[in-house]
Order: structure tokens, then C-alpha cells, then sequence
């Protein structure tokens, strides 16, 4: 396990703690540490991203790798079969940071046109704007999401191999949102092309979006 992981958890307690009264500084130091982020540093086999992993009878088309969680934010890796696309879905009010580990991904992401802050109820239909997609492999830096930017996203395994990738995200799922309660995962589909944005519908989770789940032997830094 690398010294280099070990700066990122530490960082990432630092950056999201309540008390931090130098978020933005902060946050950017966390950006650069994942940007050097490595397979090698998390002590997590190659084999279970490896194209013969998802050759297995039965096998999901994601595998999913719980790191660490606690009130404040979580890690994990999602490795994704190839040609496989992670359906659209949301990060309520989160910051998120996802750096690829292997193979390539493509992340596509969308914000919101407005802001839902003020309503009682999460919209079943929202209008997103489209960015750029990006690219994502080993040697490319992470991509950011936060509480208004970027935070709906599909992310893809290209280049005919599983792609695999590291992500953070602050608060964790489940963590409580003013006004709407726990935040939730909502998935999407699209029902209408505007000019530069979308119509996303709010849809049950996808049918072919399931996970098998890999046990981590975690650091002991993230058994204090």
C-alpha cells in the first residue's frame, strides 16, 4: 500500500471536513494527489480488470469494490465490462472525483439548468446542459463533479477492454440533503434533444445496471 494513498485519504478527511475553512485550496491539493493516483497504490489485482474476469458464467457487468465510507465521504472502485456504459444517474449535492486505474473510460456529464434547491419534491424531468466528454485513462487527471457542475454523468468502458476507475465522493450516498432526506442514486434516460441540453427522465434502476461486489483487504490508515 503506497505512502501516495495514504496523502489522498488524509487529504480527502481534510478537504471535506465541516471545520476546513480553506475548502477551495484544499480541493485542489486533493485533485492533484488524484491525479497521480495509481493502480499500484490501492493493492488491487489486476485480474479482476482484466477482459477473462468478465468471461466468467453469470458475471455482472460492473464489478463494484467498497473501500472506505464514513459520514463525511466515500471511496470505491467500479470496474466496468467492455463496451459496457454505466447508465445515467445523479450525485445530489456531492463533489465527486473519479480517476481511471485501467483501461479507458469515457465520461459523459451534464448540469443541471436550474437549481433545485428550493423545491420541496426532486423533479421527475430535468433539462441538463451537455459538456464535453472526456476520455479517461491512467495517465489523463481526473474528472470533477460538483454540487452544481457536472453532476450527472454515464461513464463507458472503450477500446474494446474493461475500464476501471477510483472515485470519491463527498457526502456519501445516503448522507442527508436538506429538504429532499437521504441522498439518493436516480437513474435517467433521455426523452428530448434541445439545442446544446437534454430532457432527463427520472427511470427505475436499469435492468441491465447490476454489480457483483470484490472484498477489499483495506490499509490499516483506514481502520482508525
Amino acid at each position: 500500500m503506497s505512502v501516495h494513498f495514504a496523502k489522498i485519504v488524509q487529504q480527502t478527511r481534510l478537504t471535506f471536513d465541516q471545520g476546513n475553512r480553506q475548502f477551495a485550496s484544499n480541493f485542489v491539493y486533493l485533485q492533484r494527489l488524484m491525479d497521480d493516483l495509481k493502480l499500484e497504490d490501492i493493492n488491487i489485482s489486476t485480474e479482476v480488470m482484466s477482459r477473462r474476469a468478465f468471461e466468467a458464467p453469470e458475471k455482472a457487468p460492473c464489478t463494484f469494490i467498497h473501500i472506505y465510507e464514513c459520514p463525511v465521504f466515500s471511496m470505491s472502485i467500479f470496474v466496468l465490462a467492455e463496451n459496457y456504459t454505466m447508465p445515467i444517474h445523479d450525485h445530489p449535492r456531492m463533489y465527486g472525483l473519479l480517476k481511471c486505474l485501467s483501461g479507458k473510460i469515457k465520461v459523459q456529464s451534464y448540469t443541471s439548468v436550474e437549481d433545485w434547491s428550493d423545491v420541496n419534491v426532486t423533479p421527475k424531468t430535468i433539462q441538463v446542459d451537455v459538456n464535453p466528454a472526456r476520455e479517461l485513462n491512467p495517465e489523463i487527471p481526473a474528472s470533477i463533479l460538483t454540487p452544481r457542475e457536472s453532476n450527472y454523468h454515464e461513464i463507458t468502458a472503450v477500446d474494446g477492454a474493461p475500464g476501471a476507475f477510483f472515485d470519491i465522493l463527498a457526502p456519501p450516498y445516503d448522507s442527508s440533503l436538506p429538504v429532499f432526506g437521504k441522498r439518493k442514486c436516480s437513474f435517467y434516460r433521455r426523452v428530448q434533444e434541445l439545442s446544446g441540453s437534454l430532457i432527463l427522465e427520472k427511470t427505475p434502476t436499469p435492468l441491465h445496471y447490476y454489480c457483483d461486489n470484490i472484498d477489499y483487504n483495506p490499509p490499516h490508515f483506514l481502520l482508525n
